[in-house]
């Protein structure tokens, strides 16, 4: 069976380097007869992990294209480099021993679970992309048909949606390091400072 072609727009994908939150995309469309390269951004950080193009600029030589997708990469490259080195401390990435597995019963939300370092982009192996704190999803509740976990990672607070498969399990807490607990219990405070709604039991 053919494969379907990835399409940016009009533009068949030629070349895609994911490079930290995105990809970087050139695509060609021959039958554009003015400009017939793309250059764009893709994520896939949304509620379906769908295609989401952006920030597409159109070229009438591959070259001058080329250039522009090498850019872009560059540019990835340099905010990386400045978001790892404002993390001070040490960010080893957490392994299958260091966690207790997840039952098909666990509830997960309101929890901190570790990603599966597999899931995550090389530049995102570390412990800091790897626990995040559970908000929601179909697939945080136990027995669940769902899959979907919605969750923010516990370092930054950025949020983002996985799949229950997509997690290896609960840090053991001897293997707790000292900025998660901060963060956590940083957290936790925020939600226990929150109003309740009207009736809920104290």
């Amino acid at each position: 069976m053919e494969q379907e072609k990835r399409m940016a727009g009009e533009y068949e994908v030629y070349q895609a380097l994911p490079m930290g939150r995105v990809e970087v995309i050139m695509g060609i469309d021959m039958a554009n007869t003015e400009k017939p390269y793309q250059v764009c951004y893709c994520s896939q950080n949304n509620l379906f992990g769908i295609d989401q193009f952006y920030g597409a600029s159109t070229h009438a030589e591959y070259l001058d294209a080329m250039r522009e997708f090498t850019k872009r990469m560059q540019w990835e490259i340099e905010k990386l480099q400045t978001e790892r080195s404002a993390i001070t401390e040490p960010m080893p990435p957490i392994l299958p021993a260091q966690c207790l597995p997840i039952k098909s019963d666990d509830e997960l939300n309101g929890r901190i679970v570790v990603i599966r370092l597999e899931w995550l982009r090389p530049e995102f192996r570390t412990a800091d992309n790897q626990l995040i704190w559970v908000t929601g999803g179909f697939g945080a509740s136990g027995h669940s048909r769902g899959r979907a976990v919605y969750a923010e990672t516990l370092y930054s607070g950025d949020e983002y949606r996985y799949n229950r498969e997509d997690l290896m399990g609960f840090l053991k807490p001897e293997h707790t390091p000292a900025w998660a607990a901060e963060k956590l219990a940083q957290r936790q405070a925020e939600q226990a400072s929150k109003p309740r709604p009207r009736g809920e039991a104290r």
